[in-house]
């Protein structure tokens, strides 16, 4: 069975297909894009499609004695007032994919002629109206001799040529999607101006990491953050490179990573779609 749950962003969990909270109506699988247009003497001709926050009602039944379901609701309550108040959005999950947003709303009645079942409807307000599945990868430096041979490349036949990748900065990565990616990444130190291709693509910073230190890239929010070993974040955006932007989406296929291989870094790529895939 499909695992659908909501996760506080106090880190609180919440099963909604459980034995005593499910839900029992609502609908994730709908979803619009607002089209862009130019008229034209017949017609318009589509400039681009964007998307507005969207919003999901969703019931949730309640079940067991009355004081079992008023210690439920209540935490619920608290889970949802949570989030608003500290303008963290909680977190909802179906399978392996998740959208943020806040319950902006709720209210709670007996269902129908059963007096052992409560009904709490919610409206789940999500201002980034996309689900994420995320996928990770991590490249080593060549001193910690990790690194991933391109094995789809291996042939049933040997040959005296080596057609696998060489260890020196230099590393494969698929991605299995239909369109470009937003993505986190993390450089490690020791380094000095890191720079990284991705498909003859640079994301390069001019910036000097210690051991212990780490730049986390955040293509989604564009920021670019200098994280000390005694916690001090630092914003360092102006030392970006300028001639391509670090921020570019990462494509899905399969990729070719170049780096100098001195140091190690990480990707998470960000697999989005207007609603979850069926399981």
């Amino acid at each position: 069975m499909i695992e659908i749950k909501y996760v506080c962003s106090n880190g609180e969990k919440y099963n909604l297909i459980g034995d005593k909270m499910r839900a029992t109506s609502g609908y994730f699988h709908a979803y619009e894009w607002t089209p862009n247009t130019t008229e034209r003497e017949m017609g318009v001709t589509v400039n681009a499609f964007a998307k507005e926050p969207v919003m999901y009602d969703i019931t949730l039944t309640v079940r067991g004695k009355e004081k079992e379901r008023k210690r439920i609701l209540n935490k619920l309550t608290n889970a949802f007032e949570y989030d608003v108040v500290n303008l963290t959005p909680g977190r909802i999950y179906y399978g392996e994919y998740y959208i943020d947003g806040y319950v902006k709303k709720s209210s709670n009645e007996v269902s129908g002629e059963n007096n052992s079942r409560t009904d709490c409807k919610i409206e789940i307000y999500c201002p980034y109206p996309f689900w994420s599945m995320e996928q990770q990868e991590s490249f080593y430096p060549d001193s910690a001799n990790k690194g991933k041979p391109y094995t789809f490349l291996d042939y049933p036949i040997t040959y005296n040529y080596d057609y696998s990748r060489k260890s020196a900065g230099t590393q494969n990565w698929i991605i299995d999607h239909f369109r470009d990616n937003n993505f986190e990444m993390v450089i490690y130190g020791p380094c000095a101006d890191p720079r990284i291709l991705i498909n003859g693509y640079p994301y390069q910073i001019y910036e000097t990491l210690e051991a212990g230190e780490y730049i986390l890239i955040a293509s989604r929010e564009k920021t670019i953050t200098k994280h000390l070993r005694n916690g001090t974040v630092q914003n360092i955006f102006a030392k970006r490179a300028k001639d391509k932007s670090v921020f570019a989406l990462i494509p899905s296929g399969v990729l070719t990573l170049n780096w100098s291989g001195e140091f190690g870094f990480d990707i998470k790529v960000y697999k989005e779609r207007s609603v979850p895939e069926w399981n």
